[in-house]
């Protein structure tokens, strides 16, 4: 379904008012629209009887009542407009979920993925946008895959190693350390030298930072 090119009105409910301001800077000069600002689904149904709106953008995580239940709401009073719906990442359930609604794009809320649905989508169907949500519905798969190769690529420290993490974590200085082990300060530095190596630190709160999000402060070693 297209809208026409000229005198465009929109509708956007979303509550990242940086994030809208942008849209909007974004979607004006290009396409001459009309835009009616809402915050939230529930702002958005109750300016619902002033039926001006051509094409809907809707953010589906909004407060006080989400995108996804004003979309819901808008279809049963049996109002057809086009809507533009968008989350941060994709979800396989809401996508399912969209995908029984008629006329509702599904995306992601970047701006220039919005304006290309807008533009080359709606207005002037130039792509498929089975094509568009095929490629989007991949991205998580090859996020968990490469999540699964970094966890299988990271480096396991010894004992020794965690120690010294963990007395890093600590404050101690690598003398204070080293008396705390019973090694050198020399053999301190050159451990530290070797792990933040291993780890990809550049500093001591690299090494601190790496400690805590691989849960070795939990331990008790």
């Amino acid at each position: 379904m297209s809208v026409p090119f000229r005198n465009t009105k929109i509708t956007i409910s979303d509550a990242d008012f940086y994030f809208k301001e942008i849209l909007i800077k974004n979607l004006i000069p290009p396409f001459d629209t009309v835009v009616k600002n809402c915050n939230n689904g529930y702002e958005l149904i109750h300016q619902l009887h002033r039926k001006i709106e051509d094409v809907f953008f809707i953010d589906l995580f909004t407060p006080i009542m989400s995108g996804l239940e004003a979309i819901r709401y808008i279809r049963h009073t049996g109002n057809t407009t086009p809507i533009i719906a968008y989350s941060a990442t994709y979800q396989e359930d809401i996508a399912k979920i969209l995908s029984e609604i008629p006329s509702v794009f599904y995306c992601q809320k970047k701006v220039a993925i919005l304006t290309d649905i807008y533009r080359n989508y709606l207005l002037n169907p130039i792509k498929k946008y089975e094509d568009y949500l095929q490629e989007w519905a991949q991205q998580p798969a090859e996020v968990i895959a490469y999540m699964q190769r970094k966890e299988e690529n990271a480096y396991t420290p010894s004992l020794v190693e965690i120690q010294i993490m963990k007395l890093t974590y600590n404050g101690l200085s690598n003398r204070e350390i080293g008396e705390d082990l019973n090694l050198s300060t020399r053999t301190i530095d050159t451990y530290i030298a070797r792990l933040s190596k291993k780890i990809g630190a550049r500093n001591k709160m690299d090494i601190v930072r790496f400690y805590v999000q691989h849960g070795y402060y939990n331990s008790s070693d």
